[in-house]
């Protein structure tokens, strides 16, 4: 087995894409520019013993270039559970749905009355400061909650425009917010975060929980708020949502604290071409049984890419 040092790679992303199968996700590249691990086409050289993928020699190599200086910032902790809570409600509280996504929520299978009790709100780029001014008028603590920052003594938000999708916790509290994006360039789903900006934190990565919340019940996990919010609905089920397969070890508090007897893996079906996918579920299920949970993986036709797709019939 190769062993590979951390400190040597960097992630691909959309502007660098991975050399060998050319996504933009999972896969690494050495900072001098001749070797890429690939998470998904192996080679003769696998890279450790931990499933990361493979080592490809690069036949055109040129060294990455220095990433860029980011100015220097003090972060602050994130708050308490019940702050982040009473923050983000108060946030939703002065949002609007705009038409558009509203629309776009229809189209997944949700009522007017679904959209309003999950909370969806748009989240637009323009407006951030009277909306701040209005939330510290009223009071609300806004320090320590992803997505503020100060900037020359006053409080801002930051974030990309889109529909504001409130992530929560076995007690229903808001943890946090992810964006899905109007503009897609880097990415469809956003975490709202103040992460490198002054006396802004990083949300980190809250697993949702949705739908009626009971112990010794059974479970779903599957990947995303939103396509758990729409599955929970459909299936009368509690749904667990990783905000990517590589985070599967972030339901683990919520599974000792639910202790399910039965789980159901869902991941989308890009797990049949996906090695990465692959190693991460079978982790989560290997956890899963050794816990002494009834586990089994949920399978569909090809057709349909994620549980919400299949429940509602590709809407």
């Amino acid at each position: 087995m190769t062993s590979v040092a951390a400190s040597k790679w960097v992630r691909v992303n959309r502007r660098s894409p991975c050399p060998v199968c050319g996504k933009p996700d999972w896969c690494l590249i050495s900072r001098d520019g001749k070797t890429a691990i690939c998470a998904r086409i192996g080679s003769e050289k696998p890279a450790g013993n931990k499933g990361a993928g493979w080592i490809h020699v690069l036949e055109n190599s040129m060294p990455l270039p220095p990433p860029k200086p980011r100015p220097a910032s003090i972060q602050t902790a994130k708050a308490a559970p019940d702050v982040l809570d009473t923050a983000y409600r108060a946030l939703l509280a002065e949002l609007p749905l705009f038409e558009t996504h509203r629309e776009n929520l229809q189209h997944r299978g949700l009522t007017d009355a679904q959209i309003a009790s999950l909370g969806y709100r748009t989240l637009s780029a323009n407006g951030c400061r009277e909306l701040v001014n209005k939330l510290q008028a009223r009071g609300v603590r806004l320090a320590g909650v992803p997505g503020f920052y100060l900037e020359a003594g006053e409080r801002k938000l930051a974030g990309p425009a889109g529909i504001a999708i409130p992530v929560t916790d076995t007690r229903g509290r808001i943890a946090g917010l992810q964006v899905r994006c109007d503009k897609a360039d880097t990415g469809r789903y956003k975490w709202l975060s103040s992460r490198g900006f002054n006396a802004g934190c990083s949300p980190g990565a809250p697993v949702h929980v949705a739908g009626p919340v009971s112990a010794n019940g059974e479970v779903w996990i599957t990947e995303g708020p939103l396509k758990a919010d729409i599955a929970a609905l459909k299936l009368k089920r509690v749904v667990l949502a990783v905000p990517g397969v590589g985070n599967w070890r972030g339901v683990i508090p919520i599974i000792r604290e639910l202790a399910p007897a039965r789980a159901v893996v869902a991941f989308d079906m890009d797990k049949l071409t996906n090695h990465a996918v692959q190693l991460y579920r079978d982790a989560l299920m290997t956890y899963l049984i050794n816990r002494g949970i009834r586990t089994f993986e949920a399978d569909w036709n090809g057709e349909f890419k994620g549980l919400d797709d299949l429940l509602t019939g590709g809407q």
